[in-house]
This record gives structure tokens, sequence and C-alpha cells, in this order.
């Protein structure tokens, strides 16, 4: 398998009241293609500045973020912005639809910043709703489909152009113990067959253990 992100003794740290605060303490780890990681602690611990750091929505203090062999920590914004557009999909327990939008418009949106032809996107993007099972809802707008069907959506516009690396912030945070069972299982399912990377952010140890490997994160510290 392929390294897709590596973090290199990643720090990252504020300044409150003239304090340094560290919120992240030379974080290592590496993720490969296919494989499914998640990454647990306790509320405040840095799981999701993890996150960040490694999607490139926040720099680190110091330390490589490494996607694809190129070290990431200090590229400009634009640079950023292009890597992470083809290599990145992002999935937040939030489903971040917009709302005027139709599923199918919605999935396709990526695909269509990406530059690729309004015929195609759409074609992938339906394409996409099938893998998830909503061939059915291709027109129906958010508000029209329940908390697991818009987190379907979420799933197939993250995955669409087929990036490196999805990154999953409680996806299924909102939803029932059955259905975030279902939908977890879906984005795990998906990102095997897609050979994705995905590191996902859960407070549910029993989702947890389902996945290849376990990071654990305390006092900025991850195992």
């Amino acid at each position: 398998m392929t390294k897709i992100l590596e973090l290199e003794k990643v720090t990252k740290n504020f300044s409150q009241a003239g304090q340094k605060i560290e919120i992240i303490k030379n974080a290592d780890f590496v993720i490969k293609s296919s494989e499914f990681l998640s990454l647990i602690g306790p509320s405040g611990s840095g799981k999701t500045t993890i996150l960040q750091i490694c999607g490139m929505l926040d720099n680190p203090t110091s330390g490589a973020v490494i996607i694809n062999g190129k070290n990431m920590a200090k590229a400009n914004d634009e640079l950023r912005t292009k890597v992470r557009k083809l290599n990145i999909g992002f999935i937040y327990q939030f489903h971040h639809l917009l709302p005027e939008f139709s599923a199918l418009e919605n999935v396709a949106l990526p695909l269509l910043i990406q530059g690729v032809a309004t015929i195609e996107a759409y074609k992938k993007a339906q394409e996409t709703l099938n893998e998830v099972e909503l061939g059915d809802r291709l027109d129906f707008k958010p508000s029209q489909l329940s908390g697991g069907q818009q987190q379907r959506v979420a799933i197939a516009r993250a995955i669409v152009a087929k990036p490196k690396l999805i990154l999953a912030d409680e996806p299924t945070g909102n939803l029932d113990y059955e259905l975030s069972k279902k939908i977890f299982e879906l984005l795990q399912d998906l990102t095997k067959k897609h050979q994705i990377a995905c590191l996902i952010v859960t407070h549910n140890l029993e989702l947890a253990k389902k996945t290849d490997k376990i990071l654990k994160i305390k006092n900025g510290i991850i195992e």
C-alpha cells in the first residue's frame, strides 16, 4: 500500500495570556491507501485540530505534513488549496449540504469545481449516489431527505472525485446507534473499494474497534 498521509513530529501551540499552550505534541503517524483509521480521545484533546492539520485547513507550529510524498506544512495557500481540492474529501458531523441544491447537484459540485465537464460530472455523481443506495433520490433536496440519507449524500460528495484521503469528523455523531453502524460500514466499504485512505474521528469506541488501527490522543499526545 502507498503512503498517502504522514505526520512527522507535528506540534501545535497557542498563546493565551502570555503562556504557551501545547495542543498537539510530536504527533507521528502514517495512513496508507485503503487503510481505515480511527482517532479517539476526550473532548478538547485535539482531535479536530489534528484533522484540520491533516486537511491543510490549519498549519502546524512545527513538523511535517506529507501528502503524496510532499511536505505541505509550509506550502503557500494556493498550493495547499490545489492539493486539497485534488486529494482530500471531507465529511462532517453536520452534512453541510447546500439546501437549495438537489442530491445530484450537491454530489456533482466537487467535480464541477475541478473543471470536469458538466455531463461527465453529473454522470459520475449519479453513479456515486447509486453506490450509497440513493439512486432514487437524485432530485431530492436535503430537506426532503432523512438524517441518514443526508449523511449518505455527504459521503457520496466526499468520494465522487476519488480522492486519495477522506477526513471524517464525527460523521455518525447525530445518528442513532443502528443508523450510525450502517453509515460507518458504508463509508468503510466504499473507501476500501476505491482504495481511499480514511481517518475518522469518533467517540464511539465500538465503531473505532472495527477500524484497521486506533489512534488515541490524550493531553496532545497520540498513541
